[in-house]
């Protein structure tokens, strides 16, 4: 009877356990599936920012060209302004000089005065004005022709001015259609007030955006849904304008959909076998968990061996270091431990003992130190400390001392009493030290010291140090 019962409750945990199994399963499936959504919503967002700024690239590319034109012909007087006017061509309709704070100071053709007094409220003047670059502001509709603004800053004798200049709309959209050549439906660049600079489908420039849902759901962030579409709005450097790309939700997730109707069938299939496939899988995954722990543990005394050490020491220092800058970095050291009178303990007892011998020293470590520092065996019958949140050198002379009256109490081992001694060498960050390895170096150095002048010392790195 006790045998049935013991077979039912081995049973019923196995179920209780295939069907935790399934369930862990499915909810990773589920949660991996989101986590693919995500991952395609981010690449296409990286993939708006990269057009964004290749489109914000090009804009200003001009700058340097524009602003060396801008001084050569447009540093003079106010008067010299006037006088020049209609003989300076700029390739364009008209051209404004505007003062540091805005204000007209010539505009060529006098009948663009009216237009260029505005100028100074235009978004594109306020970057302009802000970055020193050359930056572009909203579309303008002038007797039929559409134009974007540029306004290019320099500096004259009498202070700032900006070059303020209407660029066709037919030139920006070949320049910029190269960059939005990119997979998404539709894609599209506005200026600040969402009106259309360039487009990849029939949108009219200097139109407002055509679809009322896009153009609702760009109000109320820079992603989302608007129809059955997903958008993404990323900002142009050098301007208010935006680049705006648009893909059908079903084509943007149309390979994370068949993957995971893929991934559900084969879950679906091999449910009932998932506790034994499970099963083998957490034996492996605790075999793969001994074998990293073997990889950084002393296979001996359990303790931390060199590896992960002085993968230890690299975060601590890289902390000492941030906290340095603010002065409230505290001391951090390294003991460098080495046994004395251990290898007569092995040649005459045998390695057994020593082994045995080692696993005590190392619990004796654990128990001398403090629960903020990190033992570690380093190789043979040296062992490392890394001691932080120290106040001073002080407080590493006093952990080292805690360690020697721990170590140089007898030991037992299977019956025999061994006495053995420990010399210590301590080193800290600090200008003679600011690395793990130099530290380590070091620590060995101050280490060797006090076993020169006598064993059983605790010696502390100086630059005199040998």
């Amino acid at each position: 009877m006790r045998s049935l019962w013991a077979s039912r409750l081995s049973i019923g945990f196995a179920v209780l356990l295939s069907a935790a199994l399934v369930s862990g399963a499915g909810l990773y499936l589920s949660r991996t599936t989101s986590d693919a959504r995500a991952r395609v919503f981010a690449d296409a967002d990286a993939r708006a920012g990269v057009s964004a700024d290749l489109i914000g690239g090009l804009l200003v590319a001009s700058d340097a060209k524009t602003r060396a034109v801008s001084v050569a012909q447009f540093s003079g007087t106010v008067a010299q302004l006037e006088a020049q006017r209609g003989t300076t061509s700029m390739d364009a309709a008209w051209y404004a000089i505007l003062g540091a704070d805005g204000g007209l100071l010539a505009a060529d053709p006098a009948s663009a005065s009216a237009t260029a007094r505005t100028l100074a409220a235009d978004p594109g003047f306020g970057i302009a004005a802000r970055t020193g670059k050359l930056a572009f502001g909203d579309v303008l509709v002038d007797s039929g022709v559409v134009y974007v603004l540029a306004f290019q800053p320099f500096d004259a004798p009498d202070g700032p001015r900006t070059l303020a200049l209407p660029i066709a709309v037919d030139g920006v959209a070949d320049l910029l259609a190269g960059s939005l050549r990119v997979p998404s439906a539709s894609s599209y660049v506005l200026d600040g007030a969402g009106r259309v600079i360039v487009a990849t489908d029939r949108s009219v420039a200097g139109s407002p955006l055509p679809r009322r849902d896009l153009a609702a759901a760009l109000r109320a962030g820079p992603h989302g849904v608007a129809g059955d579409e997903y958008f993404i709005a990323r900002t142009i450097p050098g301007s208010d304008w935006r680049v705006v790309m648009t893909t059908p939700q079903r084509t943007l997730l149309a390979p994370v959909q068949a993957t995971g109707r893929v991934a559900w069938q084969l879950f679906a299939a091999f449910a009932v076998a998932m506790t034994v496939i499970l099963l083998i899988g957490l034996s492996a995954l605790m075999s793969s968990a001994r074998l990293a722990r073997a990889r950084l543990h002393d296979a001996l005394t359990g303790l931390p061996n060199r590896a992960l050490f002085m993968e230890r020491a690299d975060a601590v220092s890289a902390e000492w270091r941030r906290r340095r800058q603010t002065r409230t970095e505290g001391t951090v050291a390294a003991l460098f431990l080495d046994l004395d009178g251990f290898k007569p303990v092995n040649d005459t007892y045998g390695h057994a003992t020593g082994d045995a011998l080692l696993k005590q020293v190392a619990a004796r470590l654990i128990a001398a130190t403090r629960p903020e520092d990190f033992v570690s065996r380093f190789g043979g019958d040296e062992f490392l400390v890394l001691c932080r949140g120290l106040r001073n050198e002080g407080d590493a002379f006093a952990v080292a001392d805690r360690i020697r009256a721990y170590l140089t109490e007898p030991f037992d081992l299977n019956g025999r009493t061994v006495e053995v001694g420990v010399s210590i060498g301590i080193a800290t960050l600090g200008e003679a030290a600011q690395e793990p390895g130099d530290l380590i170096h070091n620590a060995d150095l101050a280490l060797y010291r006090a076993k020169e002048n006598g064993r059983g010392r605790v010696e502390f790195f100086t630059a005199a140090t040998p």
